[in-house]
């Protein structure tokens, strides 16, 4: 009965907003392709000119948006623009991240005169129908929060800031939300977390050198941290955001994640003074919150997020990239948390068929099936400029105890149209691909996917693009896509394998 008014209730909510228009628009365009659904797309526009613009389903090429968010209220601009989007299942609100406060006009950037104030970048969350310089309903994010040791060793505390004689001098980072680019509603009606509305947020920084369980139960968590140099960068922070503070905006300073894990963020000899032997806590002052994290996670600068209808999340790591390392994608079981190693890993293992398949990884879309282990996935790569294909829960790797994948085909080629394609995203009931293209600000619909799941030199149904769509070099696409009846199965014992 709840699950039957929650649908009910979000139906007329959005009946008058983000789906306002649809029919009249399909009526216009009777004679040509419109698109499916409603999908919301973030602009990371010029300086200091971000946006989130969401198209009406039955829009055509050149039409204008149902909703487009922008002004200095939506705090959409300030300098980088908005990274990823994410709309929920279960009441239609839309999450954005900002990663960075160029002005610290909130907060969230570098304190100004303290050289230990980086900043941290948010998320936010707007209600349905949000639209122009409207204000967030929430705001996922600690305020002036400082790191390093930098402006304390100068004063002789040689702990960092938020400890010792200084520790009034910052501000701990009590969300874990640290230069956030990609983020993901988990699926309300996977059983998974019942009465919850779970936001993961993936966090491109800090650096983690072990986590709080590694000492404790034994695991090998510093053996995988040896593996990638003696760390792994980044965590995913999750948030049930039914419990989140709301307002005009409302600030969630104090907010921890949702199964909160803390990591490390200092290496065990940072620690004064010498051990003999391991620490069994993490070096004073050097806690970081989050929900996964940790070098058995293989994180590396997860700049991408999506959930199956199983509960199964799936990470796209980037970090590596730069320094010629792999890009590739971790998948993590349903109800993860802490120093969690992965189900699978598509493109990373050395020895396994994906290895190398990624250029430059940005985002990723997930088909699911019945059983999550029909699961497909689609990755965009800047790369190479292409739409890559997986079933993710192939090539089990008995050596190293992880699934690693097949990749099934490649879009790619002059009639795709693809430039620079970065977001993603999949209808549930209507077999179609919605990318946005960054450099030529285009939103592409491919239909009948999954009659292409071998790739090919595919045109798109519909190109949206155009002055009137006010799509400004997008980053990021999302539609919700999980419906009460989109259940699946999964087997834990298996995936445990």
């Amino acid at each position: 009965m709840a699950a039957t008014l929650a649908i009910a209730a979000l139906v007329a909510g959005t009946a008058g907003t983000s789906y306002a228009g649809s029919k009249a628009q399909a009526h216009k365009h009777k004679n040509t392709a419109v698109l499916l659904d409603t999908v919301t797309v973030t602009n990371y526009g010029s300086a200091f000119a971000g946006s989130l613009t969401t198209m009406g389903a039955g829009s055509g090429k050149h039409d204008r948006p149902a909703l487009w968010v922008k002004g200095a209220n939506t705090l959409l601009g300030l300098g980088t623009g908005p990274a990823g989007v994410s709309v929920s299942s279960a009441d239609a609100h839309i999450a954005v991240s900002i990663p960075i406060d160029l002005l610290d006009i909130t907060g969230f950037g570098a304190a100004a005169g303290l050289s230990n104030g980086p900043g941290t970048g948010f998320a936010e969350i707007f209600s349905p129908g949000a639209n122009k310089n409207t204000i967030p309903e929430s705001i996922i994010g600690t305020r002036n929060v400082s790191f390093d040791n930098t402006g304390c060793a100068s004063l002789g505390d040689p702990l960092p800031c938020c400890t010792g004689v200084n520790a009034g001098t910052c501000q701990f980072n009590t969300t874990g939300v640290n230069t956030p680019q990609g983020l993901a509603y988990e699926d309300p009606f996977d059983g998974i977390n019942p009465g919850r509305d779970i936001l993961a947020i993936a966090n491109t920084l800090p650096t983690n050198f072990f986590s709080t369980e590694d000492f404790l139960d034994g695991s090998n968590g510093g053996a995988a941290c040896a593996a990638f140099g003696g760390f792994t960068v980044g965590t995913i922070a999750e948030f049930d955001t039914k419990t989140l503070v709301s307002g005009t905006p409302g600030y969630n300073d104090s907010a921890e994640p949702f199964n909160n894990a803390p990591v490390c963020t200092l290496p065990a000899i940072a620690i004064p003074p010498d051990y003999d032997e391991p620490p069994t806590s993490c070096p004073e002052g050097s806690v970081n919150n989050t929900t996964i994290g940790g070098c058995l996670t293989f994180l590396l600068g997860p700049v991408a997020l999506a959930y199956d209808s199983t509960g199964f999340l799936f990470a796209v790591n980037e970090a590596g990239v730069a320094s010629g390392g792999p890009g590739f994608v971790t998948v993590y079981s349903p109800g993860a948390f802490g120093d969690a190693f992965p189900a699978a890993i598509i493109g990373l293992l050395p020895t396994d068929p994906t290895a190398g398949a990624f250029v430059d990884p940005a985002k990723i879309g997930v088909l699911s099936g019945y059983d999550y282990t029909d699961d497909i996935i689609f990755v965009s790569d800047v790369g190479d400029n292409s739409i890559k294909i997986f079933a993710p829960f192939t090539n089990f790797d008995d050596s190293s105890f992880v699934y690693t994948g097949t990749e099934l085909g490649v879009i790619h080629g002059g009639s795709t149209k693809l430039k620079r394609p970065e977001g993603i995203a999949l209808g549930f009931d209507d077999d179609a691909l919605y990318v946005v293209n960054n450099n030529s600000s285009s939103l592409e619909m491919y239909t009948d996917i999954s009659s292409d799941l071998y790739g090919g030199d595919i045109p798109p149904t519909l190109i949206v693009q155009g002055r009137n769509t006010k799509l400004n070099f997008p980053v990021d696409v999302a539609l919700p896509v999980f419906t009460p009846s989109s259940t699946s199965t999964y087997d834990g014992e298996a995936a445990a394998r």
